[in-house]
């Protein structure tokens, strides 16, 4: 985790004139969610990372950088997908209400970690194919 992100808030506060309870509540988001992301006492989700954004104006993918979510990742604005059902997927999704987007978002960035911390990709769960072709 990043400590550029948790300096980054603090100065935000300090130039905004606002506590860090303050900018917890106007973001959406409990006080100790944020203090634990100053603190660096887990890593921030993207819900989190948003909310933060919106509320302070600034992109979403700067504080995401800031916390370090993207230095694995090969990704900018033209970023396009391979595969057609993915392209077909996210074509949908884009088309959703905010809030079912952060929703969607939310879930596939838990599925993403736990499936990426799975390190036998040859025992699948039963019933954890994704494909229609069974």
């Amino acid at each position: 985790m990043s400590k550029e992100l948790g300096d980054f808030l603090v100065k935000q506060c300090r130039d905004r004139g606002q506590s860090l309870r303050s900018l917890s509540i106007k973001s959406g988001l409990s006080p100790s969610t944020v203090h634990n992301i100053i603190n660096r006492k887990y890593q921030p989700t993207l819900f989190s990372l948003n909310r933060l954004a919106d509320y302070l104006g600034v992109k979403r993918q700067y504080l995401w950088q800031l916390a370090g979510l993207l230095e694995d990742m090969d990704y900018d604005a033209k970023t396009t997908f391979g595969d057609p059902q993915l392209r077909f997927q996210f074509a949908q999704i884009d088309k959703l209400p905010e809030s079912r987007r952060q929703l969607i978002a939310t879930i596939m960035e838990d599925l993403v970690g736990y499936l990426g911390k799975s390190q036998d990709d040859q025992q699948e769960p039963k019933g954890a194919r994704l494909d229609k072709t069974d």
